[in-house]
């Protein structure tokens, strides 16, 4: 009889230690040339973080304001930072890599061979 009782409180302790893992992770930033970065991902059950962002800001010669969205399709920790990758929804593969909780970013994207960074500062939020 015991061990009928035991199996059930694992299974809830295990579900309970889950749900407080976390969920979404939250991104911002302000970097060179006037330009920001935003990002939402989710972290899936299996550790796998997927999300998307906006890349935006506002041309200082034209005024023109421009946002270039984003799907993060990996995310990996290394050394105190978060680092995110996938594509620009016009297809360019991105990294935008930020120092947890707050410091350091760095957001790339590649576009015919040739890699474009803009460097900042942001936060990172875990929830």
């Amino acid at each position: 009889m015991k061990r009928l009782l035991v199996l059930p409180a694992i299974v809830i302790l295990l579900s309970q230690a889950s749900s407080a893992m976390a969920q979404t992770i939250k991104i911002q930033g302000k970097l060179d040339g006037g330009n920001f970065v935003s990002a939402v991902c989710s972290v899936g059950a299996n550790g796998q973080i997927s999300g998307t962002g906006v890349l935006y800001g506002q041309n200082a010669a034209t005024g023109a304001t421009y946002k270039y969205p984003f799907v993060i399709s990996k995310g990996v920790t290394a050394q105190g930072k978060l680092i995110l990758t996938g594509n620009l929804i016009a297809g360019p593969a991105v990294t935008l890599s930020a120092s947890v909780p707050n410091g350091a970013m760095v957001f790339s994207y590649v576009i015919n061979g040739k890699t474009y960074s803009y460097a900042g500062t942001g936060t990172v939020l875990v929830q």
